[in-house]
C-alpha cells in the first residue's frame, strides 16, 4: 500500500481504480483492508468518480459478502463503518458519503441508525457550509437546494420497510434546521410524505412500500388511522422552530382529519401563520 500511495500522488485517481484492482484482486478481504482503502481516500484533494465508486463499491462488498453474518449490515458493522468513514464525527470526503450511501442502498437488512447517521450528517453541512456533500456549493442560509433534496430522497430510498423513528427524529431536525430558508419546493413535500409513513407505520396500518410511500401523496383520510401516540409525537414536533411550514401545515390537517389536537398547538399555529 505505500508503494501505491506513492505512485497514486502522480497519477490520476481513475488510474488508482486500475492499480488496486490489482492489489485486490479478490476484493477488500478484512477489516484492515478496508481501512486501509478509506484512509488512502482521504490523501486525495479532489478524487475522479471513478475513484469513489470503487471505493464504495469495495467497501460494500467487503462488509456484506466477505463480513460474518453475510448479507446484513448489524449494529456493529454500522458502528465500524461511521468510525471509519467520520473518524472526527463527521465524513470528509465524497467518498465517504458516496460508501455510506451506497451500503444502505445494497444492504437487504441494516439498522434505522445508520440512515438517520447519513441524514443528520446532510443536516450538518448545510447549516455549517462544510462538508464533501456541499463542497462547492453556497449554504449559508441554511437552504436545502435540488441537489440537497436529491440526496436525501436517495438516502431515504435506500432505506429498508417504514420510515423509522429515527429517521423521522432525523428529518425533523434536518426540517428545523432550514425552516427560515428558502429551501427547493421538492423539500416539503418529501418530508411531509415521510413523515406521514412513519406515522402510519407507528400506528400499525399496512403502509405502501417506502419508494412508493416517498412518490404519492397520502390519502386524504390517513389521518383517521393514526394512532393518538403518534399524534402526541406530531403534535411535540409541529412548529419546535417557531415557523410555520407548507409541510407543518399539511401534517396539522392530518391531525384535524384524525384527532382534536391540543388546543394551544392550533392557537400558536395560526398566530404564526
Amino acid at each position: 500500500m505505500e508503494q501505491l500511495r506513492q505512485v497514486a500522488k502522480r497519477i490520476d485517481a481513475s488510474d488508482v481504480v486500475s492499480l488496486l484492482r490489482e492489489v485486490y484482486p479478490d476484493g477488500v478481504r478484512g477489516r484492515n483492508e478496508a481501512e486501509a482503502l478509506i484512509a488512502f481516500d482521504r490523501e486525495f484533494s479532489d478524487p475522479a468518480p471513478e475513484w469513489r465508486g470503487f471505493m464504495a463499491e469495495a467497501v460494500a462488498d467487503h462488509l456484506l459478502r466477505r463480513s460474518e453474518p453475510l448479507g446484513v449490515i448489524t449494529a456493529e458493522k454500522a458502528g465500524w463503518l461511521i468510525g471509519a468513514i467520520a473518524p472526527s464525527g463527521r465524513i470528509a470526503t465524497q467518498g465517504g458519503i458516496e460508501t455510506l450511501i451506497r451500503t444502505i442502498e445494497l444492504a437487504p437488512d441494516l439498522p434505522a441508525t445508520l440512515i438517520a447517521f447519513a441524514i443528520r450528517e446532510l443536516w450538518h453541512e448545510v447549516i455549517t457550509g462544510e462538508g464533501p456533500a456541499v463542497r462547492g456549493r453556497v449554504h449559508f442560509t441554511r437552504a436545502l437546494d435540488a441537489s440537497d433534496v436529491s440526496l436525501l430522497r436517495r438516502i431515504l430510498e435506500a432505506g429498508k420497510g417504514a420510515i423509522s423513528a429515527a429517521e423521522a427524529e432525523a428529518l425533523f431536525d434536518l426540517h428545523d434546521a432550514v425552516a427560515s430558508g428558502k429551501n427547493h419546493a421538492s423539500f416539503d413535500d418529501l418530508f411531509f410524505r415521510a413523515i406521514v409513513n412513519y406515522l402510519l407505520s407507528a400506528s400499525g396500518v399496512e403502509t405502501p412500500t417506502r419508494t412508493q410511500a416517498l412518490a404519492r401523496e397520502p390519502r386524504r383520510d390517513a389521518g383517521n388511522g393514526i394512532a393518538s401516540e403518534c399524534f402526541a409525537w406530531l403534535s411535540s414536533h409541529i412548529m419546535r422552530d417557531g415557523r410555520p411550514t407548507n409541510a407543518e401545515r399539511a401534517l396539522l390537517s392530518l391531525i384535524d382529519n384524525g384527532a382534536e389536537p391540543d388546543p394551544s398547538l392550533r392557537r400558536s399555529f395560526d398566530r404564526a401563520a
